[in-house]
């Protein structure tokens, strides 16, 4: 499929956001992170579970689960872009991503069916280790959502390939559900070879993990035993001692990606079968797999205690399912321990089940999703953002707020991306201008009028590949635009952005040479000339998030000048040519280099006048 390569990038590279994003960031950084998914987990499962918990002890109240004491509390709502009541992956793709997506689709942009980048790849390109696992098969809708991008969720074996594309540390639970395609020869094979192929190192079982852990740089965790190994996790109801659990999963993904002098490290943890038991209105079932979901929580919950100034645990569902009502028909009561015997046990034949419902005096509306929003509970460094009404996009974006991460791409960016893939492919005859607001915003054809004509002689053209708000990680996640047709001249600014996402100098730098390097490698014909950051000017007061930094765009062309040097690239320095009284401001201290006012109307973006300036710093080189 056209999405598989898509994130296959170099890791060191950031991810593209609005400069003036208007949200504050939490003042102290979560520097562990997880995100909880219970699938399918209404408000009305976790009560079921709770009163079960009093009521099996006589007691009329609701026995509180360890993560609905945590101090934040808030609602989230589910829907998709396609439908009211959303489906796994589409709500996982929200949670994932930050974006509604159809139902049906992983990954996916709505619009032109374009790869969304999840903020699991955002934070791994920022050097946090990143562990995904669930309780069912590790290629299902709400994991799949975190690594892969496909039209269709069902399409299992193409998604368990994609798996060992993304470079994430860890990976655990329940295993491939690909594996098992009977109408792909060596399905399994295929899959495994590439994961080994890919440097993971798979391990069956807690035991098999302690022994392989001290070699393995990514560590893939599944049940003991061949058979069992490709299937999901077992239910409580039924399982054996011994069997692995989404606790010592959790456990072990933990073990294996804390380090005290790290950068940090984010994982998902889903509890599948709290879905699956309510598909068929088992309630017994919900309530057992409401218990182990809330231990593997406990087990984040214990780490917390240790790092509480560094650690966020969100938990949520994806939607709820069933449409569980806690009473039926009249009456001011449920009895909850008529499910005492399957909970300890007793098989429980299909046609039992809804007669069990009834005499515990539990109703369900379907055996599908219901519309209504689901929980969200939080506790740790930047909690306090999701409490109240939120909406299930907002968890992701949070999240980055609470890790001082980048933002999520905007709207803009995906819609760019498609008009670009909708236009004729860029080619070898074409000049391309890339970057971010400030090249999209110039009028490139009409700067050099007589070299356009000259280019569409020959089939080509200059072509504007700026896009606002982007960034050096959002311009090589999208090169595959570009570097393919082998165009003539890459001319390449960027880094406004980057500076107001907090990092550093170097890593800037180093950023916008690494896309360099790419053109170079992929498209080694390509003329590259890379150039300067332009000033900025605080005193428009327009972008907080570059409060302080003006110093920092003078100290980042120093550091491009020399790499572009060393990488034989072509350097141009637009920096001084903007100043406010030019070149001779270069004299005074980097702080007091600012944008001319006169050629700006916010501090950041250039008028007319000083594209025009631009582009006369550059006609010699565009020809």
């Amino acid at each position: 499929m056209k999405f598989k390569g898509f994130f296959r990038r170099t890791l060191a590279l950031l991810m593209a956001a609005v400069l003036a994003f208007s949200t504050s960031y939490a003042q102290d950084k979560a520097k562990y992170v997880f995100l909880f998914i219970g699938d399918g987990m209404g408000l009305a499962h976790i009560s079921m579970t709770e009163a079960w918990l009093s009521q099996k002890d006589g007691k009329i109240s609701n026995t509180p689960l360890g993560f609905t004491q945590f101090p934040v509390m808030g609602v989230a709502t589910t829907y998709s872009a396609s439908n009211i009541i959303t489906c796994s992956s589409a709500a996982a793709t929200a949670l994932a991503s930050g974006y509604k997506a159809n139902n049906g689709t992983v990954g996916i942009y709505p619009a032109d069916s374009i790869p969304l980048h999840q903020i699991s790849y955002k934070l791994k390109e920022l050097g946090y280790k990143i562990g995904i696992m669930t309780s069912v098969t590790i290629d299902h809708a709400t994991p799949a959502c975190f690594y892969a991008h496909n039209e269709r969720r069902k399409n299992y074996f193409e998604i368990a390939m994609e798996l060992p594309e993304s470079g994430f540390d860890f990976f655990g639970g329940g295993g491939f559900e690909g594996a098992r395609n009977k109408e792909i020869k060596d399905a399994a094979d295929q899959i495994y070879n590439k994961i080994n192929e890919y440097g993971y190192t798979v391990a069956l079982g807690v035991d098999d993990y302690k022994a392989k852990k001290a070699g393995a740089s990514k560590m893939i965790l599944f049940q003991d035993g061949k058979k069992k190994r490709d299937s999901a996790l077992h239910t409580v109801i039924g399982r054996k001692d011994g069997e692995l659990t989404l606790a010592q999963v959790v456990e072990s993904a933990i073990d294996f990606m804390y380090e005290p002098d790290g950068k940090g490290f984010f994982i998902m943890a889903e509890g599948g079968q709290i879905d699956w038991e309510a598909h068929s209105n088992r309630a017994a079932g919900v309530i057992t797999e409401t218990i182990d979901f809330d231990k593997a929580i406990n087990v984040a919950y214990e780490f917390y205690k240790q790092h509480p100034d560094e650690t966020l645990i969100v938990v949520t569902a994806d939607h709820e399912t069933g449409g569980l009502a806690l009473g039926r028909e009249r009456g001011y009561v449920f009895d909850l321990t008529v499910f005492n015997d399957a909970i300890n046990g007793k098989p429980v034949s299909k046609e039992a089940i809804d007669s069990l419902n009834k005499s515990a005096r539990i109703g369900w509306s379907t055996k599908s999703h219901t519309g209504i929003p689901v929980p969200v509970f939080a506790i740790g460094t930047g909690s306090q953002m999701f409490a109240g009404r939120i909406d299930n996009t907002d968890i992701p974006k949070n999240i980055m707020k609470a890790m001082a991460a980048t933002p999520v791409y905007t709207d803009h960016y995906y819609k760019r991306k498609a008009v670009f893939d909708k236009e004729r492919p860029i080619g070898e005859n074409d000049i391309v201008f890339l970057g971010n607001s400030l090249t999209e915003g110039g009028k490139w054809e009409t700067y050099f009028p007589e070299v356009q004509k000259a280019l569409e002689k020959k089939g080509g053209a200059i072509r504007n590949r700026g896009i606002v708000g982007d960034t050096f990680g959002g311009i090589d996640a999208r090169l595959d635009q570009i570097l393919p047709g082998h165009p003539k001249t890459i001319f390449f600014l960027t880094g406004a952005n980057d500076v107001s996402h907090n990092l550093t100098a170097d890593s800037i730098a180093n950023g916008i040479i690494n896309v360099v390097r790419r053109i170079k490698k992929e498209s080694p014909k390509t003329k590259i000339y890379l150039q300067s950051l332009l000033p900025i000017n605080e005193s428009f007061k327009r972008y907080r998030l570059l409060n302080g930094k003006t110093a920092m765009f003078s100290e980042i062309n120093a550091k491009l000048e020399k790499m572009a040097k060393q990488e034989k690239v072509t350097f141009i320095n637009l920096y001084p040519l903007l100043l406010a009284n030019g070149p001779a401001d270069l004299s005074l201290p980097a702080s007091q280099q600012v944008l001319k006012p006169e050629l700006t109307r916010d501090g950041l973006h250039i008028t007319q006048e000083g594209y025009k300036i631009w582009a006369d710093a550059i006609r010699k080189y565009v020809k």
